[in-house]
């Protein structure tokens, strides 16, 4: 049995127990999870009974039959992809459920109009839930995305000319030349690339601001191998760093320290952002830290579970996360330390490799 033939049967198991007849997977991750086609357009109908099918257009005729396997008929629709399962799901029986975060307010009355005799149920994150447990398929291609983020950042700290002040955007465009030179598809994000007071914005776009003596560099990056993502951030300085500066990395990197310390199969998520959290209000920090923790990665680089402390999830093992604390001081600069870590069952195992000292460049 494929992976993917494994993780269809689980999902239309899934729905089956929740008294669903089918499942419209509308997502282009979640179709290309299982199914393994890789197009821009296609949705995939999954049964409870009988074989799922995959309706797509004249273009990726081909490309069907050269990333599907023979058990997953597809359907070529000309008209759309919504008159498309309207002809697959004519005689299909029991309500059909949906990915509501994949599905717009039109397509679903158009889907309404088009099988007026069917109940359309609303099931937020049906497939992405099962998503989350990572196969040793999977998590292959994580660690070799991992592996080539890593190297391209090694090269880029030895290719780059930092004695002449270059810009954030010059070094964004390199470090993007050699995330792709060392292997990765397109890229699960723009890098973010921010010095100086500039890193204190969490998602700064880069500039053209040259990165000075002195200054803190962020540098959050990621590659994308065989579909699936990595996503990893280091702070660096240009220079002799400052007293305050080699205090506040230090304070980050122990909030970090205590948030993997604490990941582990049954560990609730928002215990793991507690931790950072509660780490870094040690040193009244805290209140610089504004976002999550962390979340999961996959095919797609922001996936769950989150690790906030909004998050009611409970970690499990085989997720593959983030974790990610940072500190921001408004007007002068600020740091953040990213890992990739794969929940397992007595723990964790770090995917990143990469020091995480204060890279004095």
């Amino acid at each position: 049995m494929s992976a993917h033939e494994a993780r269809r049967l689980r999902l239309a198991a899934t729905a089956g127990a929740a008294g669903h007849g089918s499942v419209l997977v509308t997502a282009r991750s979640s179709v290309r999870y299982l199914s393994g086609f890789t197009g821009s357009a296609g949705v995939l109908w999954v049964p409870v009974e009988g074989a799922p099918t995959l309706v797509t257009d004249s273009r990726y005729e081909e490309q069907v039959r050269l990333e599907v396997e023979d058990s997953v008929p597809a359907h070529i629709t000309r008209g759309g992809w919504i008159p498309g399962v309207a002809d697959v799901a004519a005689s299909a029986r029991g309500p059909t459920s949906f990915e509501a975060e994949s599905l717009t307010v039109a397509e679903y009355e158009a889907l309404r109009e088009a099988l007026p005799g069917m109940a359309f149920v609303s099931c937020r994150d049906l497939v992405r839930e099962l998503r989350q447990v990572k196969d040793e398929e999977e998590l292959r291609a994580i660690e070799r995305a991992v592996a080539v983020a890593e190297s391209a950042f090694d090269r880029l700290l030895a290719a780059i000319d930092w004695s002449a002040a270059p810009s954030e955007r010059r070094v964004a465009t390199a470090l993007e030349a050699e995330l792709r030179r060392g292997g990765s598809g397109p890229l699960p994000f723009d890098p973010i690339v921010a010095a100086g007071e500039r890193s204190a914005l969490p998602h700064a776009t880069p500039s053209e601001r040259r990165i000075e003596a002195g200054d803190l560099l962020l540098l959050d990056f990621g590659a994308r191998v065989d579909g699936y993502c990595s996503d990893m951030t280091r702070t660096c300085v240009r220079g002799v760093p400052e007293p305050w500066q080699v205090t506040i990395h230090e304070r980050v990197l122990e909030a970090q320290a205590r948030a993997r310390e604490t990941i582990r199969a049954g560990a609730s998520c928002r215990a793991v952002d507690a931790a950072a959290r509660d780490a870094l209000a040690r040193h009244d920090l805290d209140d610089r830290f504004g976002h999550g923790t962390g979340h999961g990665i996959g095919l797609d680089v922001h996936e769950g579970p989150s690790l906030s402390a909004r998050s009611d999830g409970t970690l499990r093992a085989g997720n593959v996360v983030t974790v990610e604390p940072g500190v921001y001081l408004p007007g002068r600069g600020g740091v953040r330390i990213e890992d990739d870590v794969l929940v397992e069952a007595s723990g964790a195992r770090t995917l990143t490799r990469l020091p995480r000292a204060l890279v004095e460049l």
